[in-house]
């Protein structure tokens, strides 16, 4: 469903760009009009019709981790008042310098895509041929060499042209492979903290991201919080769904299931059921959860 919307978007993209041709058709009528711009004096150029479209931000794509490979288009797109009588070429390549900017405006969250995860299939060196206004690079991706719990940005560039290069030449891809537990869910609770009341209880009702940290297994976007709200300091928790739809919890302040508890997802409804403990144990450390997929 995702990258049908993706080609949607590509196609409302490039349908944009047939209007424009139409409008500059259209010139010639309103030449006498208060208006009226010579558009036949605009010199060609080539852009990354998708970097206009996100402004410049990023393009994710999000793929299911059932599937283990994809191909992903980069188009580059000739803009003339009309088609050339010749071909354009240019040159497609990384763009470390725009990406180590944007990721610098975002946390520093997001690694380049290693080279040994991805293939350019068809080359970086392009041709918008005679006559045409687009070309596009394709690259295949390999998720199985992709670590889940990364963040990652593929960013091209196009470095030179045999036209002058517009300012929309900055695409930042994000290919993101998501797991079928990963989404938004209503979560309620309560926590234990023996001998503190006000830590101890119900939370009152959130917003939970869970986010795809392997093939069956998400993370809590944020900490486990306690009834005031305020988060516990033992990790994002991890839930790991097992074949029998079991769910295992760990995180990096040492969680584990609470003993006597059915941690379990329910598929029908989406709905975890979690409890889990750490530091003293059960009677002193304890959170019990019900998150449901919005």
């Amino acid at each position: 469903m995702k990258k049908m919307k993706k080609m949607k978007k590509i196609n409302k993209t490039l349908t944009g760009m047939v209007l424009l041709v139409i409008v500059f058709s259209l010139n010639s009528c309103l030449k006498n009009g208060k208006y009226y711009t010579d558009f036949a004096a605009v010199g060609p150029s080539v852009d990354l019709p998708l970097s206009a479209a996100d402004n410049l931000g990023l393009e994710t794509y999000a793929f299911s981790s059932t599937e283990t490979s994809a191909s992903i288009p980069f188009y580059i797109n000739l803009a003339s008042p009309k088609p050339l009588g010749t071909a354009v070429t240019a040159t497609l390549a990384l763009d470390t310098a725009f990406f180590n900017s944007f990721n610098a405006a975002n946390g520093g969250i997001y690694s380049i895509l290693p080279d040994s995860v991805y293939t350019v299939i068809n080359g970086w060196n392009r041709t918008i041929p005679a006559g045409q206004r687009l070309d596009s690079m394709y690259v295949k991706i390999d998720f199985t060499k992709m670590d889940l719990t990364q963040a990652y940005i593929l960013p091209v560039t196009i470095q030179s042209a045999s036209v002058p290069i517009e300012q929309w030449n900055h695409l930042l891809v994000n290919p993101s492979v998501k797991n079928q537990y990963d989404g938004t869910y209503n979560m309620v609770g309560s926590a234990l903290r023996s001998g503190d009341p006000v830590k101890t209880g119900e939370f009152a009702p959130i917003t939970m991201d869970l986010q795809t940290s392997g093939p069956s297994s998400v993370t809590f976007a944020t900490l486990q919080p306690w009834a005031d709200g305020t988060g516990i300091g033992i990790g994002n928790p991890v839930l790991t769904v097992n074949s029998d739809n079991s769910v295992t919890i760990t995180s990096s302040g040492g969680a584990s299931n609470a003993p006597g508890y059915n941690s379990h997802y329910n598929p029908d409804t989406q709905t975890f059921y979690i409890s889990f403990t750490w530091g003293g144990g059960p009677t002193s450390r304890l959170a019990t959860d019900t998150l449901t997929h919005q």
